[in-house]
């Protein structure tokens, strides 16, 4: 057969459209050819990307008592053994592991030490295999830092240019700060749970003998960097007495008890909001408190002490009552319990552990006044603050503070103030030391403006720190009080 010259112009097909694509298509081609064997491979070969710790919950963050436990994310499954073998924390922090998927959480067994700076590192630990045939992967490399809040306090000045305003003091740092203006004299302050701000009331100065009834409310912020942090009034006195207040852990809720100067009314309980005041439904002639979640208040009352819901109307009925107790002291931080008190028929006073379950435990009798009582983080040890009658000085009070253990009930007494009847206990967040303070009290002239609770002028006082034995931040030579400086009323910061 002879092919014609029309013939010999016919392209063959699927052999010259190949020979005469463009070369970009080509290129396309083969690269798509690779990348699809080069996947192909890793999928039958399994997952060879590296693992590593992805995400640090508590990294580069400052961690106050609030915060139990951090998380540790990963990039894919790991062995978790090998993880708790080798995850170190420097210095040590006691806690126990949990994993769900790829996130390992540590949680801490008693609050951060306050005041220090800490390493977390992982090195050596593997990928989970899928069998014993499969190699275990080393992870990478990972280190990662955060540090607890500083240890600080705040109190009420007593010498030179801080008599009668707030100071605080920072341990952490070494500095000392006066918070509020030499215009005001503070009477008495608060520190919400987020430790950024205080509430305090205060007269003026220029009128120092007015009587706390014509006190005013008002806050500043914590600002250590600040030369002279600004407060603001929150409350004035104009229409009604302000007697007490009391914020929530969060911060949130701001209660302020007060009596009306115009009208015959009870003593009422309002909520300070941003737009105004909210009077509340329940009336408080006496002390009352807010419980640690924020939804509660607890109120002595002339027959017992009520407990009722803080947004209740006034039909509401107490979501319990104790009508043996008439003191409410303080709660455990986790709200499992509450410190109150009573007076015996004997004329003798008793502290009592009160669980959320109803259950009472008598802790403490003695013959004068229980001031206060604070439980530690673990509420495995109750610290009290109370007086006895001192028999051998005519009408004089003994101060004192113990220390009960809760699981043996032994009471140990850590401190005695001879012939003082009054004063303030504050026990830090991670659980490691007392303040208390020892006052000198005066009849005669004194530049001082601060006065006790019964209107007697103090003239000198000292705060005291008294380390605690099971604090592992303190050596066992430093285990006993230490005088820091001038002032009354100390409290440590959250």
């Amino acid at each position: 057969m002879t092919l014609g010259k029309d013939n010999l112009k016919q392209p063959w097909i699927g052999v010259n459209r190949w020979s005469h694509s463009h070369p970009l298509d080509r290129i396309a081609i083969a690269m798509i050819m690779v990348l699809s064997l080069l996947i192909g491979g890793i999928i039958w070969s399994g997952d060879h990307t590296f693992p590593k710790v992805r995400e640090f919950s508590w990294q580069d963050q400052q961690i106050g008592v609030e915060d139990t436990a951090f998380i540790l994310t990963f990039n894919r499954a790991m062995d978790w053994q090998s993880v708790t073998d080798h995850l170190k924390i420097q210095p040590p922090i006691p806690g126990k592991f949990s994993w769900s998927g790829r996130r390992l959480a540590y949680t801490l067994n008693q609050p951060v030490p306050y005041g220090q700076s800490f390493q977390v590192t992982l090195d050596q630990a593997t990928a989970a295999t899928r069998g014993d045939a499969e190699e275990s992967v080393k992870m990478q490399p990972f280190t990662g830092q955060f540090r607890s809040r500083d240890r600080a306090l705040v109190f009420l000045g007593i010498d030179g240019e801080e008599n009668g305003r707030l100071v605080t003091h920072n341990f952490t740092q070494n500095t000392h700060q006066i918070l509020t203006p030499d215009t005001l004299i503070v009477l008495d302050f608060k520190v919400d749970l987020k430790g950024d701000r205080i509430l305090f009331t205060a007269i003026d100065r220029a009128h120092a003998d007015q009587d706390v009834f014509e006190q005013k409310l008002y806050v500043v912020p914590l600002t250590p960097t600040a030369t002279s942090p600004s407060h603001q009034l929150l409350l004035d006195n104009q229409d009604y007495q302000l007697l007490d207040f009391d914020v929530t852990p969060n911060g949130e809720v701001l209660i302020v008890q007060q009596f009306s100067r115009q009208a015959n009314e009870p003593v009422s309980l309002w909520e300070l909001t941003d737009s105004a005041p909210r009077r509340l439904q329940h009336n408080a002639d006496g002390q009352f408190l807010i419980t640690p979640d924020g939804q509660t208040l607890v109120i002595s009352q002339n027959q017992g002490v009520a407990m009722v819901p803080l947004y209740g109307d006034a039909n509401s009925k107490p979501v319990d009552f104790w009508p043996k107790f008439d003191q409410i002291l303080s709660f455990a931080r986790n709200g499992s319990a509450a410190l109150m008190a009573q007076n015996n028929p004997d004329s003798t006073r008793s502290l009592y552990l009160l669980s959320n379950q109803g259950q009472e435990q008598e802790l403490l009798k003695v013959g004068g006044y229980v001031l206060d009582a604070e439980m530690n983080p673990s509420t495995q040890t109750v610290y009290c603050l109370y007086t006895t009658f001192n028999r051998s000085q005519t009408a004089s009070f003994d101060l004192h503070i113990s220390a009960i253990h809760l699981d043996t009930g032994k009471k140990q007494r850590l401190i005695t103030i001879p012939k003082q009847s009054s004063g303030t206990l504050s026990l830090a967040p991670d659980g490691s030391a007392l303040l208390y303070e020892e006052v000198t009290i005066t009849d005669n002239p004194s530049q001082s403006v601060v006065r006790d609770s019964v209107g007697q002028t103090i003239s000198a006082s000292q705060v005291w720190l008294y380390p605690l034995q099971d604090t592992n931040t303190i050596s066992s030579k430093q285990k006993k009080p230490q005088k820091l400086l001038a002032g009354i009323q100390p409290l440590w910061l959250p």
